[in-house]
């Protein structure tokens, strides 16, 4: 226990050692969050806690890889790689994949795990590739709208087919 302790302060020691419940840690860049995150999930891991009842959520896919790096040299591989560390999209995407088989929609459809999340960069050039090759004017058909479009369907819980029954074009209507 002293090894997993070293080289940590008092407030990041006391942050380890608590047991009970969650934790919240805050602090700024480069003061040890990290260091303090993966040593408590070591030390919880060393106490019998399960690998996978252990749940740790960052702000970035770097930040993620990091602490099961850490984790890995700390515990081990395998235990490390049963936790659920992750930005908040990428757990939830996991979740999806675990569980999607299990739901269907309202006329019994079962759903594909196989599925991806773009991000930003990724569903721009998506959009502006599919307006290239529809051959419309990305003037009038901007990625920033379309995006929008497509969220306020998926909100909606609209299926491509759902969507187009209901759709209309805006443009083309003639105002009393």
């Amino acid at each position: 226990m002293t090894d997993l302790l070293a080289g940590l302060n008092r407030e990041q020691q006391e942050a380890v050692l608590q047991d009970k419940g969650t934790i919240l840690v805050l602090a700024g860049a480069g003061c040890g969050k990290t260091k303090v995150l993966t040593t408590r999930i070591a030390n919880l891991v060393n106490s019998g806690v399960s690998p996978y009842e252990i749940l740790a959520v960052t702000f970035t896919n770097k930040a993620a890889k990091e602490m099961v790096e850490r984790l890995s040299k700390m515990i081990g591989e395998e235990k490390a790689k049963k936790m659920w560390i992750g930005t908040f999209h990428s757990i939830s995407g996991r979740i999806l994949r675990t569980d999607i088989a299990e739901y269907k929609d309202e006329n019994g459809k079962s759903y594909d795990n196989k599925f991806v999340i773009y991000d930003d960069t990724d569903s721009n050039s998506i959009l502006k590739t599919a307006i290239k090759n529809c051959s419309l004017d990305e003037k009038i058909y901007q990625p920033k709208l379309l995006k929008t479009i497509i969220s306020n369907a998926k909100n909606k819980m609209y299926d491509a087919y759902t969507y187009a029954t209901k759709a209309r074009d805006y443009r083309t209507e003639k105002y009393a």
